[in-house]
């Protein structure tokens, strides 16, 4: 059997690690009655505490052997792991859910647990959900669709696949922030267009089948569909509460996956040949970071410049390249960075003026 530096057993754990916080901190605040506070438990683990832990045990730059990338790829316990994400979070939305309800009156309380589950859903929920919807089999696909929509961000599977890494690292892609762009002008623009490119995408791959846009195969009816019948659900189960919740760690989780895209792609750009066309997209068009447990957190999401110019590479053996563009830390910390704009500017322009300078080189 091949070894690869990318450890499942430890991501195995992490991701029950990080399921079971808003469980655990909603149980600590019935027990010691500081709900409120108890809440928090998931945002301080998230944000300050695994950051810490990320940051001490360090990067892991090796590679999976050449000869063993096939074998790896196609070993079947790797892909379990993401597919076990649709179950355990679609668990961990029905316990809060009800949590959520009886907290009602405890309006500080229950914002923490709404927003403790939506992180999860972002990091963990949308992140093994991208990983699916990459791959061939329509197993992992449709797993990843279903995930998505239990975030209300189905329309994501098109766009995504269809459009940002189609047109990523150029003007046209609204999934690729621009060099002085605000984290908050980018989630704007990619919560407005996103959803309407989506079913523009969708459409157009109806046209290429010889269908209408609008004909019932159009994928993007089952992805919203499953979303109304999950709210619907929700509301008959535990009435405006329970659709509250829903709502509201879907908008969390969804913000959290742009300001992650924001981070991923922001101020680089493929260069325009003379035709009007792009050059290929390779590593130096997205930002590296192979902090090691972060990325055993995120499935090698970190590892996006690897991850854009061989798409379909399964996240056991995405690669490190010393080439591309390298960020100083992982995504948990940037997400805080990115939401304060002139200590984001200082803190990456100078690395794009420094990617810039050797691009021209």
């Amino acid at each position: 059997m091949a070894s690869a530096p990318f450890d499942r057993r430890r991501a195995w754990l992490i991701l029950l690690q990080f399921l079971s916080l808003p469980v655990i901190g909603w149980w600590l605040g019935t027990a010691f009655g500081a709900a409120w506070l108890c809440n928090l438990l998931t945002p301080f683990w998230v944000f300050v505490v695994f950051p810490l832990l990320d940051a001490w045990i360090g990067v892991d730059t090796r590679n999976p052997a050449a000869d063993d990338e096939a074998a790896l790829a196609a070993e079947p316990g790797y892909r379990l792991l993401p597919l076990a994400a649709l179950p355990a979070y679609a668990v961990m939305v029905i316990l809060s859910a009800p949590a959520f309800a009886a907290l009602g009156r405890d309006s500080f309380a229950a914002l923490g647990l709404a927003l403790s589950v939506g992180i999860i859903g972002g990091a963990i929920g949308i992140t093994f959900a991208h990983e699916m919807i990459h791959k061939p089999t329509a197993l992992e696909r449709n797993a990843g669709g279903v995930l998505l929509s239990l975030v209300a961000y189905g329309g994501f599977k098109v766009e995504h696949v269809f459009g940002h890494h189609v047109d990523v690292a150029t003007p046209r892609d609204t999934s690729t922030a621009r060099l002085g762009q605000s984290a908050y002008a980018f989630l704007l623009r990619s919560l407005l267009v996103n959803p309407r490119r989506a079913w523009q995408l969708a459409g157009e791959r109806m046209r290429a089948r010889g269908l209408p846009p609008w004909h019932w195969r159009n994928e993007m009816y089952r992805w919203h569909g499953l979303t109304l019948l999950f709210a619907a659900g929700m509301t008959a189960w535990l009435g405006i509460m329970g659709l509250a919740f829903f709502i509201m760690q879907a908008l969390v989780a969804i913000t959290l996956l742009e300001l992650v895209n924001y981070i991923e792609h922001y101020g680089l750009l493929r260069r325009q040949r003379p035709d009007g066309s792009y050059e290929r997209v390779t590593p130096r068009h997205s930002w590296n970071d192979s902090h090691h447990l972060s990325n055993l957190a995120l499935l090698n999401l970190q590892r996006h410049s690897d991850h854009h110019a061989y798409a379909a590479r399964r996240y056991q053996v995405l690669r490190h390249h010393d080439d591309a563009p390298q960020l100083p830390c992982g995504y948990a910390s940037l997400v805080l960075l990115a939401l304060v704009p002139p200590l984001w500017r200082r803190f990456m322009d100078p690395r794009i003026a420094a990617w810039k300078a050797a691009e021209a080189g």
